[in-house]
């Protein structure tokens, strides 16, 4: 140990300088204090854990232990709560003693535990775990997460009046109620708007299947700086056809692409930067209905990126 060496190279002429520091020690120092000083170690209760931290470890590994066996999950990682208190007894410990480095009392819990679990044959994983197994310290009970992960699809809409929200269900209807999973769109069209081009959409389980309006090709799970990506792109230009009556025919729209369908029925085809734009040049106009055609900008190679059929 590089204390005795330096006391008995006398680098250390003042033995009380170090007597504090070994009390403090606790029973690591027992034989060392002994050696040194003509008097019986002093047992002190830590001054942040109050020495509970060796019968938490036991406790914790022995229940999550036991949640990994029941349960036969594969992979794992863990978690610890801790209260207030000793979150405060910790920082106030920091900053009395000036310290750069301290590993706080929760991740010395995490990581002892982890070790003794890796050595009875049970694996971490710290990307895709199938449990988070959080100890809480004031309680002493082990909280199972089971870990939901995200995936990302890509949907068309083919029928009008179905949103991908519950909040906006009419009559019920919505993607996420027929799902029954959690949904995330990174952008999206209202919901009278049917959508051609493959949109991206973020599931939070598995299980998603055509349902009622939509189709899905699904890509996979998604995870941390990639999931942050596809949040951030969004459609530079939007084109629409919106289909509209109107007896003068396709001389009337010279500004825009236009194809009549039927006498007085025709098909404008629209570029904008958003819906709101589209909504300010069709104002006005009869509106039979509107589709979202195609997008520009990162947000039109994201399917063809992901996807390849």
């Amino acid at each position: 140990m590089q204390m005795d060496y330096l006391i008995k190279e006398h680098k250390i002429q003042d033995l009380g300088e170090i007597r504090e520091v070994l009390l403090n020690m606790g029973g690591l120092a027992s034989t060392l204090y002994s050696t040194y000083f003509n008097e019986q170690f002093q047992k002190r209760d830590c001054y942040i854990c109050g020495c509970k931290l060796e019968e938490l470890e036991k406790d914790f590994l022995s229940k999550a232990e036991k949640i990994l066996e029941e349960k036969k999950y594969k992979t794992f990682i863990l978690g610890v709560t801790s209260p207030q208190y000793l979150k405060d007894l910790e920082e106030q410990f920091v900053i009395e003693n000036g310290l750069t480095y301290y590993e706080s009392i929760k991740n010395e819990l995490k990581r002892e535990v982890g070790k003794k679990l890796v050595e009875k044959g049970y694996k971490p994983d710290f990307e895709t775990p199938e449990v988070e197994l959080v100890y809480d310290w004031e309680y002493q009970t082990v909280i199972e997460n089971k870990k939901t992960y995200k995936y990302l699809v890509f949907y068309n809409r083919l029928l009008r009046g179905i949103p991908i929200s519950e909040w906006y269900a009419r009559e019920g209807k919505s993607l996420e109620k027929s799902l029954g999973l959690g949904l995330h769109a990174p952008y999206t069209e209202p919901s009278e708007v049917r959508i051609l081009e493959e949109y991206p959409l973020i599931v939070e389980g598995e299980g998603v299947r055509d349902v009622e309006g939509y189709k899905f090709k699904v890509y996979g799970k998604v995870l941390g700086k990639e999931l942050d990506t596809i949040y951030t792109i969004k459609p530079v230009t939007r084109t629409y056809r919106v289909t509209i009556f109107d007896q003068e025919g396709c001389v009337k729209f010279k500004e825009f692409e236009c194809v009549e369908v039927f006498k007085g029925v025709l098909d404008l085809f629209i570029t904008v930067k958003d819906f709101k734009e589209l909504k300010e040049k069709i104002d006005g106009l009869e509106i039979l209905g509107i589709d979202l055609i195609s997008t520009s900008g990162k947000s039109s190679l994201l399917y063809t990126t992901y996807v390849r059929e």
